[in-house]
């Protein structure tokens, strides 16, 4: 058997399983994260009871090549769970921008009471304009620290931005390997147009 630590595109853990060679065939077979059950001693295709499955990206081994590791895209109908404490990872809830994202699709569904978020969600004039101003204050930040709160506010407003859109972080993952892979870019000048109209909300 190998040692399988399955990740996500961000490379986040999600768990540890294991893996024969039947159930890499498989896997590869129907692109899905399938593994090998030693309780059950049988293959294992994940999401066939929970309905939590896996799309397979892709399968990496390790460098000593004793471990592999699968990429996947955790599904689910409720939650995307990989852990059958109904968690994403077996490490529970997630943080960051993953704990970001679940938070924020929670607020879509079912928000409370004042939430900005969901104020946000229900006004895409005053989340345009908070991006184009957060956008401002960051590139006019001088310090780490204060760099640091930049970036989480726009951040903050660029996820909400994308729940509304409904891109997820492992569809801009995939973006960025792709940009990553180009032989060649563009010039990468700024657009005036552009400017201008970010200009025109900040003197509002």
């Amino acid at each position: 058997l190998f040692t399988t630590v399955v990740t996500t595109r961000l490379n986040e853990a999600l768990g540890l399983v294991y893996s024969s060679k039947e159930s890499v065939i498989a896997a590869l077979e129907c692109n899905r994260g399938v593994y090998y059950s030693r309780s059950r001693a049988a293959l294992w295709r994940k999401g066939d009871t929970s309905g939590h499955y896996q799309n397979l990206h892709r399968i990496d081994i390790d460098c000593d090549a004793d471990a592999l590791r699968f990429t996947v895209t955790q599904r689910g109908k409720d939650v995307k769970a990989f852990c059958h404490l109904n968690d994403l990872t077996c490490w529970g809830k997630p943080t960051g921008f993953r704990g970001l994202e679940e938070t924020l699709a929670k607020r879509m569904k079912d928000a409370p009471v004042g939430s900005y978020t969901k104020r946000l969600f229900n006004d895409p004039v005053l989340l345009r304009n908070k991006l184009v101003e957060e956008a401002q204050e960051l590139s006019e930040c001088v310090s780490r620290q204060h760099g640091a709160e930049e970036m989480a506010d726009v951040l903050y407003f660029a996820m909400v931005k994308a729940a509304t859109l409904g891109v997820t972080l492992d569809d801009v993952a995939v973006e960025l390997d792709k940009r990553d892979r180009k032989v060649t870019r563009r010039k990468g000048d700024s657009k005036e147009d552009r400017i201008k109209a970010a200009d025109a909300i900040l003197k509002k």
